[in-house]
Parts: structure tokens; C-alpha cells; sequence
């Protein structure tokens, strides 16, 4: 098989694809992109522990290079940007935020409920965490839908250079110039978000500089809003069609929890990030030559049998002996994974306990990206509790 990780197409509907991969040839060489796909769950965690020997600093995403933000940082530095803004995103801070947000999803819920539908992404999965996010940075309620509408756009250049459009383009530009215009607001009047901390922080005595401030901007943005939207709506698809397994959530909203793990096992929102390697080493069987970029197959690895037990089945009841790669893993986990876990949680609570059973209403229709994962429409029914 012939695979080419960086074509859109090549994970529309790739279970068949990754099992390929991860069960065939883990440390795969894609020559049309000159690049190695890494599929297998400890091959994933090995790399992800030696940031020495394959890096971030050269770009997370393939073949497109570096920005400013932390996430393209390992060592000293890495920790120093990330820890700016770590302790808002604890599990304590998030908690701390829970009353507020679960009052979000029940004003976003209550309408759709009282309907009896709802497109589910566009009216519930999408706003929430793109509300809680943009509260925390700064981002005023008036930009919601314009933010969420640059996101689409701009995020489809994730995929690779030949998605870089000149309109994905033009659309982080239109944004930039926002984040300038909200930087100069904030400069002359900080208020208690993350757009002001970065402003006035430093770093060894060193202010962050414009560029930083941008790509923290949109790095948070990105993140802070797109797991949360694709692993409730890819979760809930999940317990419409396999109503037995709402029923034991219903009857033991306890497991809930346990449910929100499953679902970013299942979905993994986001497909793969890369590394540059650093030096000559043999991994796997193969030969890596400095310089080469690799990628790591996230949704292949969160279905590794040598993870997972019968990891193509979802299971709310699942025993996790080791974690889902949903989240990254080691110095570059997630940061907001916790808030990310709680949204998802207050999701799942609020339509169970509101709900004797959700149904489609109609057919979802599915992202195509190398990036990121989950419904890009997906039609329900609310049958009341």
C-alpha cells in the first residue's frame, strides 16, 4: 500500500488505512511527502518522551514549519512560555469555572430543547468551548461567530502546504488584525485575561515580543475550541448508535467521566502532529536521517490492540490500563486538557439528564482533514426525561 499522510483524503473513513499501517509498517516512509508515520501506541509515547532526539522546534504540523508560539519550543524555554499560563488551565482553576459554564450549556441547550432539534455542532458543540476559551483570553462575546467562522477557515491550512489557499491566507490576516487592534485595547487598559498576562509578562526580563502574543493568541484559540467541539459531537454520534450504551450512562451518570476518556479514545480530534529529527537513529527497524520530519498517527495509535483491548469497539465502560493519545503525551500533553475533559463532561450531563434519548435527525457529515477529526454537521431529536 502506497499512502500519502498529507492528502485530505487519505483519512476520510481510514480505519482499513491505519490498521494497515500500524499492523504492517509502524514506522512507515511516505515518499510522495518524504516523511515517516509513526501509528503504533508505544512508538507514539517513545517519541513524545525524547523531544532531544525528535523535536518541536522546527514546526508541529508537517512541511510547514515553525510560529512563535510555545508549542513550537522544547527545553527550558518551553516551560518557561507555557507556564505564563498554566495555572488557569489546572484541574482546581477549571473546576473553580464549572457553575459558569454549565449555566453556558444550559442557555445553549434550553432553546434546542424546547425545539425538539438541533443542528447539535453548530448550536451546542462549537459555541460552548469556543465561548469558555474566548472569555479566558479576552475575546468580547460580539466576536464569537466571526472567531469561530476564521477558525474554519485558517485551521484547514493545518492540513499542509497545498492547503495553504490564498484565502486561508487572507482569513489569518483578517484575525491578526483584530488580535492588534484587541492588544492595543489591552495594553491601555488590561483587564483579567490571557491576552493582558501575555502582554505584561516576562521572561528573564524580557517582554514577549508582537508575534509571540499572535501565535499564543491562536494557538489557545485553536486548541481551547476544537477538541472539545469534535469529541462531544463524535461521542454523542457514538451513543445514538449504540443505544446501549446511553442507556448505562443514563442509568449511571457516575461513569460519566469514564465515558468522556472513551470518547477522545474513539475520536481522537486531532489526528497528528509532527517532529524534525535531530540526529541519525535507528527507530523501528529503520533508519531516520537527521532533518527528516515525522508524524504521529494519533487516531491509529488510540486503537493499537496492544493499548486497548478490542480497540475498535466503543465502550463507556472501558478499563484504561494506559491513557488515550487524544491529548498528546509528555512535555507537550495538552494544556487544556482539563478544561477540555470538564467540558465534555458538563455536555454529556446536562443532555442526559435532560434527555430519555437523543436521535439523528438526519445524516452527519464528517471534516475531511489530516488535522482535525469529528462532524461538521450533525443533525438530533431531543426526546425528553
Amino acid at each position: 500500500m502506497k499512502v500519502d499522510i498529507l492528502k485530505i483524503e487519505t483519512h476520510t473513513d481510514a480505519w482499513e488505512t491505519y490498521r494497515w499501517l500500524r499492523e504492517e509498517d509502524p514506522v512507515y516512509w511516505d515518499e510522495t511527502n518524504e516523511l515517516w508515520v509513526i501509528s503504533r501506541y508505544d512508538d507514539v509515547v517513545a517519541i513524545s518522551r525524547d523531544p532531544e532526539t525528535w523535536t518541536s522546534e522546527e514546526g508541529n504540523r508537517a512541511k510547514l514549519g515553525k510560529d512563535a508560539s510555545f508549542i513550537h519550543m522544547d527545553g527550558p524555554e518551553h516551560l518557561k512560555r507555557r507556564g505564563l499560563i498554566q495555572k488557569q488551565f489546572t484541574k482546581g482553576a477549571c473546576e473553580h469555572m464549572e457553575h459558569g459554564m454549565r449555566a453556558m450549556v444550559r442557555s445553549l441547550l434550553q432553546p434546542a430543547l424546547e425545539r425538539g432539534q438541533a443542528e447539535f455542532v453548530e448550536e451546542i458543540a462549537a459555541p460552548f468551548p469556543l465561548r469558555v476559551i474566548n472569555r479566558m483570553l479576552g475575546n468580547p462575546p460580539e466576536m464569537d461567530a466571526k472567531l469561530n467562522y476564521w477558525l474554519d477557515v485558517f485551521t484547514h491550512g493545518g492540513n499542509g502546504p497545498d492547503y495553504v489557499t490564498e484565502e486561508v491566507q487572507e482569513t489569518y490576516l483578517d484575525f491578526a488584525g483584530y488580535h492588534y487592534d484587541l492588544t492595543e485595547e489591552r495594553m491601555e487598559e488590561p483587564k483579567e485575561d490571557l491576552i493582558s498576562l501575555w502582554l505584561n509578562a516576562k521572561i528573564d526580563g524580557v517582554p514577549l515580543d508582537d508575534e509571540q502574543v499572535l501565535f499564543e493568541h491562536t494557538m489557545v484559540l485553536v486548541g481551547g475550541s476544537e477538541s472539545t467541539r469534535n469529541v462531544m459531537s463524535g461521542g454523542l454520534y457514538q451513543l445514538i448508535t449504540h443505544p446501549e450504551q446511553w442507556d448505562w450512562l443514563k442509568a449511571h451518570p457516575e461513569d460519566i467521566p469514564n465515558a468522556v476518556e472513551e470518547m477522545t479514545r474513539w475520536v481522537s480530534p486531532f489526528v497528528s502532529m509532527s517532529r524534525t529529527v535531530t540526529r541519525d537513529v535507528e527507530f523501528g527497524g529503520k533508519q531516520m536521517k537527521e532533518g527528516q520530519e515525522l508524524v504521529m498517527l494519533y487516531p491509529a495509535a488510540n486503537r493499537d490492540p496492544r493499548a486497548f483491548d478490542d480497540p475498535d469497539t466503543f465502550n463507556v465502560r472501558r478499563e484504561f490500563p494506559k491513557k488515550p493519545l487524544a491529548f498528546g503525551y509528555g512535555r507537550h500533553h495538552c494544556l487544556g486538557a482539563n478544561l477540555a475533559r470538564l467540558e465534555i463532561r458538563i455536555i454529556l450531563e446536562e443532555v442526559i439528564a435532560a434527555c430519555s434519548k437523543v436521535e439523528l435527525a438526519g445524516e452527519p457529515t464528517w471534516r475531511v482533514s489530516s488535522f482535525i477529526r469529528g462532524p461538521k454537521t450533525m443533525p438530533v431529536r431531543f426526546i425528553p426525561a
